[in-house]
């Protein structure tokens, strides 16, 4: 995860800067010199900037219902937002685990996709998860703030509400896979948790939850191995093909079909003649008879026709078997 500075970092470089202790120009520099990556070729990159932007979406249609969902049940203001999607190392994770916790193991099912057995991490802070306990039993929210294990009653009561989660996730994913997701269980000790290798590359999604005043994280940790055949299929239908290496008689075809498909498609053609602006006092003296004088004039390409809001062709007005008509001498 990126490095955040402490306060007391903030004050020694703001104090330096204003002493004249730190050189700009070589801040200046080095910030302007070519960045070198790091790339560690033991532990390769399993997931790709196609596939991390595609967590991001599915995870942000999560927030949202998530939103929603802890809104109506605990009679709440409720907020949930991404704040990162990361690749990492599940050792980096578990580490950033505390000995006391609260991690639903999620199960992850697709028959068209040929996955079982697969599972995903969800941890939820101990603030919102006492602040939630809280809310269900009738209190305000506010006894968040303890300082032990979870009992039964509350594992019990936290194990619906994952089952909750289940379905959410089922319809933040329908966008793009058909999957569905079952609580397995729940586990407060992160050690008991052996169904990740420890050097596998997972998927970090950290979300931000705001109820009334209180915040805290839910992470959500996604095994590469559970989303493999996931991203195959996703890969194949959606990733981008380079239209150079098409044939252009392929692609003639192509705007030949997309353009035969529009032509019955309905628009709204009007012929313009001119416009004038009229005071609002003018407008509601006008009487029959009056006359409004347009800003343009009667002659050649006088009309303005335009096709749906745009103007498209130039015209003069004219008479066709007994109608108005307008006769097309440029287009726009």
């Amino acid at each position: 995860m990126a490095e955040v500075l402490s306060q007391k970092q903030i004050d020694e470089l703001l104090g330096n800067l204003q002493n004249g202790n730190t050189d700009i120009s070589a801040i200046e520099e080095q910030t302007a010199a070519q960045k070198i990556k790091e790339y560690d070729f033991l532990s390769p990159k399993k997931f790709t900037r196609e596939q991390i932007r595609l967590l991001q979406s599915v995870f942000e249609t999560f927030a949202r219902l998530l939103s929603l969902y802890l809104s109506s049940q605990l009679r709440v203001s409720c907020q949930a937002e991404v704040l990162q999607v990361e690749e990492e190392e599940y050792r980096e994770f578990e580490n950033a685990l505390s000995d006391s916790v609260l991690v639903s193991i999620m199960g992850l099912h697709s028959s068209t996709y040929h996955v079982e057995d697969k599972q995903i991490l969800v941890e939820m802070s101990r603030p919102i998860s006492f602040s939630i306990l809280d809310k269900l039993l009738g209190g305000n929210g506010s006894g968040y703030l303890v300082n032990r294990d979870y009992t039964e009653i509350e594992i019990s009561l936290l194990a619906y509400l994952f089952k909750q989660f289940a379905t959410l996730f089922r319809d933040a994913w329908s966008n793009y896979f058909d999957l569905g997701f079952s609580m397995d269980s729940i586990e407060t000790n992160p050690q008991m948790i052996q169904s990740i290798q420890q050097d596998e590359s997972v998927a970090i999604v950290v979300l931000n939850i705001a109820l009334s005043d209180l915040q805290g994280n839910l992470n959500i940790c996604l095994p590469a191995s559970s989303l493999e055949e996931l991203f195959k299929s996703y890969d194949a239908k959606f990733v981008k093909i380079n239209k150079k290496e098409d044939d252009p008689t392929v692609e003639q075809k192509r705007r030949d079909d997309i353009l035969r498909q529009l032509e019955g498609s309905p628009l709204t053609v009007s012929a313009v003649l001119g416009g004038a602006e009229v005071p609002l006092g003018e407008l509601l003296e006008l009487r029959p008879g009056d006359i409004i004088p347009l800003e343009s004039k009667v002659g050649p390409e006088s009309v303005t026709v335009n096709v749906e809001k745009l103007e498209w062709f130039r015209g003069s007005l004219g008479v066709f078997r007994k109608n108005y008509a307008v006769k097309i001498e440029k287009t726009l």
